[in-house]
């Protein structure tokens, strides 16, 4: 029969060998723990750059309806300090008004953060709603007061913001200016 420290003498370093094997196999969970972290990490800071792309193009298609309705209130292209027309003076106001076809290139720049928004418009046409003074042709029922309360023009909005890192979010948008209301 073996004695006990006999034993030992026998199982001198495997203490050691196991332990190693833990440690390995604690680096490689570690490692892949981290590389995990760093793509998770990649993942958000591009979900973040689309989605700044997103709410550029979304702003766009948020402030065109304002410059629309200013123009025809007021007869002529509103101006203004944070955005520029893309086209000769007069074109984005002759297009909205219907006197000049639609042209292919984009209308109006915003600048927000350094970076573009491009807006495209496009007049689709014009439309009678129902319940109109011009439907009932008595002017007093419906919106607005007479024939010219009862109508919407209706406009194609097509917006294109940038946002870092190259990306890019494109949005479109039917717009309906109903004449003679606010």
């Amino acid at each position: 029969m073996k004695r006990w420290i006999d034993k030992v003498k026998e199982e001198e370093g495997s203490l050691m060998v196991v332990a190693l094997l833990v440690l390995v196999i604690l680096t490689l969970i570690g490692m892949t723990a981290a590389g995990t972290t760093q793509k998770e990490i990649q993942i958000a800071g591009n979900q973040k750059d689309h989605r700044i792309a997103f709410h550029h193009a979304d702003s766009g298609i948020y402030t065109t309806p304002k410059l629309i309705s200013s123009a025809f209130d007021h007869g002529f292209e509103p101006a203004g300090s944070n955005f520029t027309y893309l086209g000769s003076p007069g074109t984005f106001y002759r297009e909205v008004m219907g006197y000049d076809l639609h042209d292919s290139p984009r209308d109006i720049r915003f600048n927000l953060s350094q970076m573009d928004v491009d807006v495209d418009v496009n007049r689709l046409g014009q439309e009678l709603l129902p319940g109109g003074g011009a439907e009932f042709a008595s002017g007093a029922e419906g919106v607005g007061v007479g024939s010219a309360g009862g109508v919407a023009i209706v406009f194609n909005i097509d917006s294109l913001g940038q946002g870092p890192a190259s990306c890019i979010s494109n949005l479109e948008a039917v717009y309906r200016k109903i004449v003679g209301t606010p």
